[in-house]
């Protein structure tokens, strides 16, 4: 088939139903499986038609299969199937109903920082399944190898149910690796939170998700892109050349600004930190008295309410989840109703 897809066509086993983002090299649609009783959405990867006969792509895209279907975690996108329909390959993954930490992250054209907390615990959970990656092993009980090589805001979904997801493992390197390595001088990787040893052509290990995992902190918290972007970022990357949040903002918390500083060893060593960190803000609201527990009774009651419907929310209640908003952990439904909860805030 060529590329002029249309809801309700058939790939393999799937039907079409909308086509969710699209580039000069594949593809990406919600589809259903055909004729089983069980017709859960997935999404549907799909190599463009013209790219078929790239040799090293095509084994890029199995590779990508290969070690995505390898990794078994709660925060991991799933990856079902790897096929083929005519002359154009396929891969069904897993739909997460949600957004991207980049969706949660924009407002306009600019960038706009969580609650820390959220933050916090959205990258911890991100860590978690990235750590499970990295301990992926082989039939043979030897570790693969696995770097993700590029950790960035879009490759972190959030789901309905507020549940982070580590996704897109197209440029991941393993030990099995079919395609082509990267050529010297070749960077892979997103300019803002790739690490000097990826920029200068060395080897890469798991401590290059973790330094990236470090600048998506940084943009989550702070709003800002620690390095920038384009190439002037690679420059100011080998250099280590960045503001730190406190220098920007007085009451960032130590323990933030000391992870992010830390290239951990391992994911785990990471998440732990964060857990901590977000352990230290809850218990510093505490300690502000009246105005502290105010903040995070307004966060319980989002964690009760923000998953129901609006128009199910009792009046009463608006106000305080308008408030609690930055803080609820639901993050779904802070997309959906985020700028409608704004204006009730202000005419109230």
């Amino acid at each position: 088939p060529g590329d002029e897809l249309a809801p309700g066509d058939a790939i393999g086993r799937y039907q079409l139903t909308s086509l969710l983002a699209s580039g000069g090299m594949g593809q990406v649609w919600t589809a259903r499986p055909v004729g089983s009783g069980f017709a859960r959405t997935v999404a549907l990867k799909l190599v463009r038609s013209e790219m078929s006969g790239d040799e090293n792509y095509a084994r890029m895209f199995i590779d990508e299969a290969t070690v995505a279907s390898s990794i078994h975690h709660p925060n991991v996108c799933e990856t079902y199937e790897l096929g083929k329909h005519g002359d154009r390959l396929f891969m069904a993954m897993e739909w997460v109903a949600g957004d991207s930490l980049a969706g949660l992250l924009r407002q306009g054209d600019a960038l706009v920082a969580l609650d820390l907390r959220v933050a916090a615990r959205i990258i911890a959970d991100a860590c978690a399944g990235l750590h499970a990656a990295h301990e992926t092993v082989g039939p043979d009980g030897a570790l693969l190898g696995v770097v993700h090589r590029d950790i960035s805001p879009p490759n972190i979904l959030i789901s309905m149910q507020g549940q982070s997801k580590v996704s897109d493992f197209g440029i991941a390197k393993a030990r099995y690796q079919l395609h082509e390595r990267t050529k010297t001088g070749e960077v892979k990787g997103k300019f803002a939170y790739i690490p000097p040893e990826q920029i200068s052509g060395s080897p890469v290990d798991r401590r290059a998700d973790v330094y990236a995992m470090g600048c998506v902190l940084y943009v989550a918290t702070v709003g800002l892109r620690p390095f920038g972007n384009g190439a002037d970022a690679l420059r100011k990357i080998l250099l280590n050349e960045y503001r730190a949040p406190r220098d920007l903002y007085l009451d960032y918390p130590e323990p933030l600004e000391a992870i992010i500083a830390n290239r951990y060893e391992v994911m785990a060593a990471y998440a732990r930190g964060l857990r901590r960190a977000s352990r230290a803000e809850v218990a510093r609201l505490k300690s502000e008295g009246a105005a502290g527990t105010a903040r995070l009774a307004n966060m319980r009651i989002a964690r009760r309410w923000l998953h129901r419907d609006h128009d199910k929310i009792p009046p009463a209640v608006k106000g305080q989840l308008a408030e609690a908003v930055a803080l609820s952990p639901y993050l779904e439904k802070l997309v959906a109703m985020r700028e409608e909860l704004r204006q009730l805030w202000t005419r109230t």
